[in-house]
């Protein structure tokens, strides 16, 4: 079998990452999505979303390179190769765009291509990615879904109540208006956590920008940082999560062995290398390696071996569509622990309308994981179709 394309493939929506001040539903990014479908001649393919700059993706996948070593386009690389073989194409994916990737678009890139070769060498098995990655350790996981911080204690409080009719068993709130006022963030805590009552999981996201995106400042000071985890506790916060600029790792670690609450964070990071640094230095209870951003599955199972030898927990970070979230219950079936997954409940039209899942949280608030070839997650063509653009 050879890869015969790999295809950026760029989709446009219309709806702005919101957050209501009630408790309706919040809104991931609704503008852009990139998905890369990898084609095979023999008719196997995979597909896999991406987090990214995605007009920018469009040129590094399938745009113009250059002659030299390290300047080559992912598509390029790729065009002829055995998709079977996929650690290998990994390092030559890395090495030939180095002068231009190595994190980043690149990284983010690689990961979805990466993704993408795992699904087809599932279909080319018939097994699914789990038993290739050594086998299913457990068929569910407990699910938390996955929203923004509304911006009244009413709208919190009517939030987490939706959520537990749907079976939620855990919330984790992020971003939204956290940050932007101390005793606002307090009140906001406690109404979810007074909604969810005692025996359910409340986890919290407070964004390293402190207003959030819309308003980028100055980082949280140590003491800050500390102060937060501190009053987080008094709420009986499952962790904190990504609350710390992802390149000060001496504060990760000092705030840790300060902290109450469990310090939970990774989606910013990629490589192994920038992995084994961050889990070595004692950074996090439990690691976040996003499979779209991380380097793909070919990364992340060793990112879990890592985890499993410090004794910490790995959960992925999984916010964007149902791909994503497929790849991730693959890996999570192949841990020795599995606390959750993440379940995006706030996907846009554009990200929500992507990827066909028979996905359904049990009375538990469990989540059956997929145990056919591939993922578990097919795309819905017609939607894609419809929404597709070109520059």
């Amino acid at each position: 079998m050879r890869i015969t394309q790999v295809e950026p493939i760029l989709l446009r929506g219309n709806q702005a990452y919101a957050s209501p001040a009630d408790g309706a539903e919040a809104t991931d990014n609704g503008d852009w999505q990139l998905l890369v479908r990898v084609m095979t001649d023999e008719g196997i393919e995979g597909w896999a979303d991406a987090e990214t700059l995605a007009p920018a993706a469009v040129a590094i996948i399938a745009g113009q390179g250059m002659g030299t070593l390290g300047f080559h386009t992912l598509g390029d690389i790729l065009i002829g190769e055995d998709p079977l073989d996929i650690e290998r194409l990994w390092d030559k994916l890395y090495v030939g765009s180095a002068y231009y990737g190595r994190r980043g678009i690149a990284m983010q890139c690689i990961s979805a291509i990466d993704n993408c070769l795992w699904s087809i060498r599932a279909q080319a098995t018939g097994l699914s990615i789990a038993q290739l990655m050594g086998g299913r350790q457990r068929d569910k996981v407990l699910a938390y879904a996955s929203t923004l911080f509304r911006s009244t204690p009413e709208g919190m409080a009517e939030a987490a109540r939706g959520y537990i009719d749907k079976g939620f068993q855990a919330v984790k709130f992020g971003w939204g208006v956290f940050g932007e006022d101390k005793g606002r963030d307090r009140e906001l805590v406690a109404a979810a956590r007074d909604a969810l009552g005692p025996d359910r999981h409340l986890l919290v996201d407070p964004g390293w920008y402190p207003a959030g995106w819309s308003k980028p400042g100055p980082m949280r000071s140590r003491r800050e940082a500390i102060e937060l985890c501190d009053w987080l506790g008094d709420y009986g916060v499952g962790w904190v999560e990504d609350f710390i600029h992802p390149e000060r790792f001496d504060e990760y670690a000092e705030v840790r062995a300060l902290s109450p609450v469990p310090i939970a964070a990774g989606e910013q990071l990629a490589t192994v290398w920038e992995f084994e640094r961050f889990i070595g230095e004692g950074c996090v209870d439990i690691i976040q390696p996003d499979l779209s951003r991380c380097g793909g599955l070919t990364v992340a199972r060793r990112i879990a071996q890592m985890a499993e030898r410090a004794n910490i927990d790995l959960v992925p970070h999984s916010w964007l569509t149902h791909l994503l979230t497929g790849y991730s219950l693959q890996l999570i079936a192949t841990l020795p622990r599995a606390p959750f997954v993440e379940f995006n409940v706030s996907q846009s039209a554009l990200t929500g309308g992507i990827a066909q899942a028979s996905f359904k949280i049990d009375d538990d608030g469990m989540l059956a994981i997929p145990d056919g070839p591939g993922g578990g997650v097919d795309v819905d063509f017609d939607f894609i179709a419809a929404h597709r653009v070109t520059l």
